[in-house]
């Protein structure tokens, strides 16, 4: 079993602590006013606040404890196939997840019903401290990258080994870290291991200062989660879920972003002039912007219906239907025909458009998608998905593939040929991750060393 080196500069290690309490109880101090109507207003900002301040109830112990956290539900989601290659290679070790935010909560607890879930720690250095004794990992999991200052510096005095999986860093984060890094180095140092998504990443740790020997590419672990199996089986329970008759076809828009489905809406109309046979599938991004969403298409004379009342009554042929469930639509991109991923018309920097690849289904998106580059590099060189410039590009590429169904399902099989050709990075970065906490004596001995 691997170890972390034992951290003999405690004195330097306190006053680090300090320094980033200090700065924290500054910056709440200037923003309490916004911070308490955000309590005092917001159920989802009040939303699991005892455990993000250490009260985590009674944890009997289930055996050594592997502790991986994810920001949300993307992270949250990628972590499916490693949890379970630990689960099946170490039937006796727990694994227990902890997200940042609500949502990531909610999909934590409907993906592993078996695990312990919880908020993770607010970053002071007493709390970090108190939740690494409560929870006694053996190992902390990262999923990508989120830098917590005070909570790897406790993992390092307390010699649990933080490792970084499915990582990945945008040149925009690059650009803010490599300035960070200068100011407060010390911790990205406290993380043991990097398993990154490409070279151009590794490259963009390398350069932060990372030991190259420390850093590994293993591919992207979002293609292992991704179904490319029992989409006609899928398509047809969906559609019928979703009152969609067999010689129906399917314009779906997902996780859109404002201004997005408006555009979408419109060129939906223009489809159905020379296409009656398509309906139109909307999932927003963010749940609370459903209302929103509602009220635009109905001002722009559409019939809504959202999901939840599909079972109601019969909906009209022509209503747009509005998805109003979450963690459903890497599933329902099985019904569409055509699809557009969002937040990439905007400069949001993309979501996720391996789930409809998975599902043979071409795919379109637009030029900002910065935060899924490498997947969109992957799927471009290939010729198995279209990036277009603009709404009215989007538009020419919809009635294009509308007009050539044939052309379109060649789309849709090299997409899904694409992420069966990429998977197999969760096995890769567990070959790595192994030996930093499957050695049974080592793990009682640290267990032992932290109650």
């Amino acid at each position: 079993m691997k170890r972390v080196p034992k951290d003999t500069g405690r004195p330097y290690l306190y006053l680090l602590h300090f320094v980033y309490d200090s700065v924290y109880i500054a910056v709440l101090i200037v923003a309490a006013p916004f911070l308490l109507f955000k309590l005092f207003t917001s159920r989802k900002h009040r939303a699991g606040l005892p455990q993000r301040f250490g009260v985590l109830g009674n944890w009997p112990d289930r055996g050594p404890r592997i502790w991986i956290h994810g920001v949300s539900v993307g992270e949250i989601l990628a972590a499916k196939s490693l949890v379970a290659v630990i689960q099946e290679e170490l039937p006796d070790h727990e694994v227990v997840l902890s997200t940042t935010t609500k949502t990531g909560q909610e999909a934590a607890r409907k993906q592993y019903p078996g695990c312990r879930v919880f908020y993770f720690p607010v970053d002071f250095s007493m709390v970090a401290r108190h939740v690494l004794r409560r929870v006694r990992p053996v190992a902390v999991i990262l999923m990508e990258l989120e830098i917590w200052p005070n909570f790897l510096l406790a993992t390092s005095e307390t010699q649990v080994p933080v490792l970084l999986v499915n990582g990945r860093i945008t040149d925009h984060s690059f650009r803010r870290y490599r300035i960070l890094q200068r100011v407060i180095p010390e911790p990205m140092d406290r993380i043991m291991l990097y398993c990154v998504q490409t070279e151009t990443y590794a490259e963009r740790f390398r350069s932060l200062d990372v030991p190259a020997d420390r850093v590994a590419v293993t591919g992207t672990m979002k293609f292992d989660t991704i179904s490319t199996d029992g989409t006609a089986r899928v398509r047809r329970e969906r559609k019928a879920e979703l009152s969609i008759a067999d010689g129906d076809r399917v314009l779906m828009g997902g996780s859109t972003h404002p201004t997005e489905e408006e555009t979408l809406y419109r060129i939906y109309g223009r489809l159905r002039e020379k296409h009656p046979e398509y309906r139109f599938v909307l999932v927003p991004r963010h749940p609370e912007r459903l209302d929103e969403v509602e009220a635009m298409l109905v001002r722009r004379g559409a019939t809504v219906v959202r999901k939840t009342k599909l079972g109601e009554e019969p909906p009209d042929r022509d209503a747009v239907i509005l998805v109003d469930t979450m963690g459903e639509l890497a599933e329902l991109y099985a019904v569409a025909d055509l699809v557009f991923v969002g937040g990439s018309l905007i400069p949001h920097g993309g979501q996720n458009m391996m789930d409809p690849a998975g599902h043979g289904r071409p795919v379109i998106f637009g030029p900002h998608i910065g935060n899924f580059q490498e997947s969109v590099d992957i799927l471009l060189d290939a010729g198995a998905a279209v990036m277009v410039d603009d709404a009215a590009g989007l538009e020419a590429q919809v009635l294009e593939l509308a007009d050539d169904p044939e052309q379109a399902e060649r789309l849709g099989a090299k997409a899904r040929e694409v992420v069966i050709d990429q998977k197999g990075a969760s096995r890769r970065t567990m070959d790595l991750i192994r030996p930093w906490f499957t050695d049974p004596v080592g793990n009682e001995t640290t267990m032992r060393s932290r109650q």
